[in-house]
């Protein structure tokens, strides 16, 4: 009941959203951590990420480690407020009855008083949740906005690309196209989901991988739940899709595993598969036999135009990103401050 729940605390843990800052100001930097065009990042909403993101560590950092993960918070707060910027320009707030949408899925069957159980055990208020669901939805509006509808692949590009690429349409030997989920209980491990979605211990890594499963054989798309909670930050961003792989690379998850793919049906998913301190969930996405695949077939067509959306999606999403950054006028006062403090030593 609460793993809903938890998926939206985790927007706060993994500080991946969200600035309320302060005023706008140039005078005293007491209290200030960073600006970004005059917009006042304060250090007391550092110091709170700080503690979201630390609350279920068992050794908290101390010292250089802390300072260390709070430029890492920092940086993302910068990161964000640029682009916050950016989607009030462009008048990209979402609406009141998005919001509530959101936060309806995000507190699932919880009742009110688990819901806000939860929350006080995080530290986290319902307006401060509601602020990083708001902020999330923003800044997937600009990005879909100034990167994803610009985005076009034409039939001359996929006709290239298969061209160029021919060979590697001509299937020797049965190969599997795997879709995958992973969850883990390291805090520090990073994540790549649309959600910044984080599992923070072993007991919040068990529900969240319960919960995945539930919901993917709910009917729930397997894809679009990978790529929004995913902890692999190699497949995430491309929905869990490891390709099409031959029998030889299944051998390297144990002979089990090769076992079971190999007697799955498409839409098959295997149970959850514990390796070390992480949690696997596998689903055979697709499956081509032996032969050369040409584009008559739908598939291929497809699965090439997907390709290159991606690589469009990713590189236009990085130079945009940081061309706003370039743009924009920021001050790390927090940097600086420790940069001074060790020059100091010196």
């Amino acid at each position: 009941m609460r793993n809903q729940l938890l998926i939206g605390l985790a927007l706060l843990s993994a500080a991946s959203f969200g600035c309320s800052g302060g005023g706008v100001g140039g005078g005293s930097s007491a209290g200030v951590a960073a600006r970004v065009n005059g917009k006042e990042i304060s250090r007391s909403e550092v110091d709170n990420y700080f503690k979201v993101r630390t609350a279920d560590m068992t050794a908290k950092p101390t010292g250089e480690a802390a300072n260390i993960l709070k430029l890492e918070i920092l940086r993302q707060l910068i990161e964000t407020e640029i682009m916050s910027q950016k989607a009030d320009e462009l008048k990209l707030k979402p609406t009141d009855t998005e919001i509530d949408a959101q936060l309806k899925q995000l507190k699932g069957s919880a009742t009110d008083e688990v819901f806000k159980k939860t929350l006080a055990d995080r530290g986290v208020s319902e307006v401060d949740l509601r602020r990083e669901v708001s902020q999330n939805m923003m800044l997937e509006k600009v990005v879909e906005n100034q990167v994803g509808s610009k985005i076009q692949v034409s039939d001359e590009e996929i006709s290239k690309f298969y061209e160029e690429n021919k060979t590697a349409f001509n299937v020797t030997e049965p190969l599997f196209r795997i879709g995958v989920i992973a969850v883990t209980s390291d805090p520090s491990a990073q994540v790549n989901n649309a959600q910044g979605d984080k599992a923070l211990n072993e007991e919040q890594a068990i529900r969240k991988i319960q919960m995945l499963e539930t919901r993917a054989r709910a009917g729930d798309d397997f894809q679009a739940l990978a790529r929004d909670y995913s902890e692999d930050p190699q497949t995430a961003q491309m929905g869990g899709d490891l390709g099409y792989q031959p029998t030889a690379i299944l051998d390297r998850f144990g002979p089990s595993f090769k076992d079971t793919v190999l007697k799955m049906k498409v839409g098959d998913m295997t149970p959850v598969i514990r390796v070390e301190n992480s949690y696997w969930l596998f689903k055979l996405l697709g499956k081509r036999e032996p032969g050369q695949y040409d584009m008559s077939n739908p598939e291929v067509k497809q699965g090439i135009k997907a390709e290159l959306q991606g690589r469009k999606q990713q590189l236009l999403t990085a130079a945009f990103s940081e061309k706003l950054h370039n743009d924009a006028k920021v001050e790390n006062l927090l940097a600086n401050e420790i940069l001074a403090s060790f020059q100091a030593k010196k």
